[in-house]
Formats: C-alpha cells, sequence, structure tokens
C-alpha cells in the first residue's frame, strides 16, 4: 500500500484518482468560497484532503520525468519519499488550518479583505 502511495503516478488508479480531483477541486473551490458556513467546513475538509493528494500525483509526474535526468535513475526512489513527507505536511498543515483557524475557505477570502 505505502509503494503505491509512494509511487502515486503508476497505474490506472493513479491517473483516475489525478484527472477525477482535478475535477472535484475546480468544481468545489468557488462552491467553497460562496457556501454559507456550515457547507463551508466541510467543502475546506475536502479541500484540505484534495489538494495535498492532487499535487502529491501531479508532482510524482515531475519527479519520474527529471528528477533520472537531473540525478540519475537512484534518485527517484528518495525524491518520492521526500514528497510524500511535503505531502503529508502539507495536509496536517490545512487540517489544522481548519481546525484552529479560518479553515482554507477563510484564509482565501482573507487575501481579499482589509
Amino acid at each position: 500500500m505505502l509503494s503505491r502511495i509512494i509511487r502515486a503516478d503508476e497505474g490506472v488508479l493513479g491517473v483516475r484518482v489525478y484527472h477525477m480531483l482535478n475535477l472535484g477541486v475546480l468544481w468545489l473551490t468557488p462552491v467553497a468560497l460562496v457556501s454559507p458556513p456550515p457547507l463551508t467546513s466541510i467543502c475546506d475538509t475536502i479541500i484540505a484532503l484534495a489538494f495535498p493528494i492532487h499535487g502529491h500525483i501531479g508532482m510524482n509526474y515531475v519527479l519520474t520525468d527529471y528528477v533520472p535526468k537531473v540525478f540519475g535513475k537512484g534518485a527517484r526512489g528518495p525524491a518520492r519519499v521526500i514528497m510524500l513527507g511535503v505531502t503529508t505536511a502539507t495536509t496536517a498543515g490545512l487540517l489544522k488550518l481548519n481546525m484552529d483557524g479560518p479553515g482554507v475557505t477563510g484564509a482565501l477570502k482573507a487575501l481579499w479583505t482589509k
């Protein structure tokens, strides 16, 4: 299971999840920005999970293409493990923002308020 998460860009499942998340966050982000408070917290939780997973799979595509060219094929595995750490930290940070702060949507809305 862990190896499938680390090699997220390989296989049909990773591609499907990536494209479903692509459409999901494209639709959910504007909905979250205009939704009333009870629905906003649900949207924030989904966004806090969807954005990092989408980024993790997408960055694994980049790592697969470019790490072997620059550092050699042996560096691909460690780079993917580091990416998993970045994804985990990002997810934890966004969930903490939702629990202890204004939430992902509140933080985005704060960009346009004085």
